[in-house]
């Protein structure tokens, strides 16, 4: 016997549509008679066919998410926050690990728009900006996280690096460090462009010239951070400001490991927060952003436009960040 949603409407002495808004979560419907209709999508097994239903809304429900290292802290609270509201409002999730390798972005794009995703938020490269501006103008909704792709109108929703990057680098200032090195990420990035900048010109106000010798420039992997921070000691510095934590986690390694003590001798600041930050000894000071409230708006920002089919001019909308003061950098005498 072939089940669709009029049987489970005959058996249940219901209409199709009050089938159809059970399986949808209309919150509308009665108790009674949801119980009554589950009943008999449950005696059957039934299931929506997902294909049929988005060819017939032109909607598969679904978002795309592309994200710059699967193994990052800070791209799991995305991924796990997007989802979050995906699923509040009835939508799936396809997630994919861009590594932050333009091909591999290129790749999950193509393939998200194969899957006919009824949009996308991603972390760009900056790399790709021809394919997003095609898909944009097919009417795949486009929000980007974090970074901004130069010369693109998008929405996108971000964080003031720029602010944050100061601030942490005025409070070094503010402690009596003046060799104060920096560990940064992609400068071909929006992210960390401008913490670099927020870096240079806190020392410009600070009447401390900038010495390149303390300025490394990485790939905000741990890797990168292990590698740099046995470059940027060559240059005496008597603090150090790591411009993300995973690149801060390979900076404290090495420390460790050289028995290098923070803060005794040397300050220490991390742009982005962990649990494990407050375990540390000393815990360590650090630049707070509001991780999953980014996702969750560039979530619900996108949600928005696939519902209303949102041509607006886009927007972009920036967060601010927070230094959280712990004791990596005391005061210096």
């Amino acid at each position: 016997m072939k089940v669709n949603i009029k049987t489970i409407a005959h058996e249940s002495g219901v209409s199709t549509a009050t089938v159809s808004r059970v399986l949808n979560n209309y919150p509308s419907i009665r108790e009674i008679t949801r119980k009554k209709v589950l009943k008999v999508i449950d005696k059957y097994n039934y299931e929506i066919n997902a294909v049929a239903k988005s060819l017939k809304q032109k909607k598969t429900m679904t978002i795309g998410v592309i994200i710059g290292n699967v193994l990052s802290q800070f791209y799991s609270i995305v991924a796990k926050s997007v989802e979050d509201i995906a699923l509040e409002n009835g939508f799936n999730m396809i997630l994919c690990n861009g590594n932050d390798d333009p091909d591999k972005e290129l790749k999950y794009l193509k393939l998200l728009k194969s899957n006919r995703v009824d949009g996308i938020i991603f972390t760009p490269t900056g790399q790709n900006s021809n394919y997003i501006l095609s898909l944009i103008k097919t009417d795949t909704k486009v929000v980007l996280l974090d970074r901004l792709i130069d010369n693109l109108e998008c929405d996108a929703v971000l964080v003031d690096n720029y602010m944050g990057s100061y601030n942490a680098t005025m409070h070094l200032i503010d402690q009596g460090y003046k060799r104060i090195g920096i560990i940064n990420g992609y400068i071909n990035r929006t992210t960390g462009r401008e913490r670099l900048k927020g870096y240079k010109y806190a020392l410009k106000d600070s009447g401390i010239k900038i010495d390149d010798d303390l300025i490394k420039i990485g790939n905000f992997k741990k890797s990168s951070g292990y590698r740099l921070t046995e470059e940027i000691l060559r240059a005496s510095p008597d603090a150090i400001f790591v411009t993300n934590l995973d690149m801060a986690i390979g900076s404290i390694l090495f420390l460790r490991e050289k028995n290098v003590k923070i803060p005794d001798d040397i300050g220490f600041i991390s742009f982005d927060d962990s649990e494990w930050a407050v375990f540390m000894e000393p815990p360590l000071t650090v630049v707070q952003q509001p991780t999953g409230e980014l996702a969750e708006l560039a979530t619900e920002i996108l949600i928005k436009k696939i519902k209303e089919k949102n041509n607006n001019k886009p927007i972009i909308h920036t967060l601010n960040t927070r230094l959280e003061i712990r004791g990596s950098c005391i005061k210096k005498s």
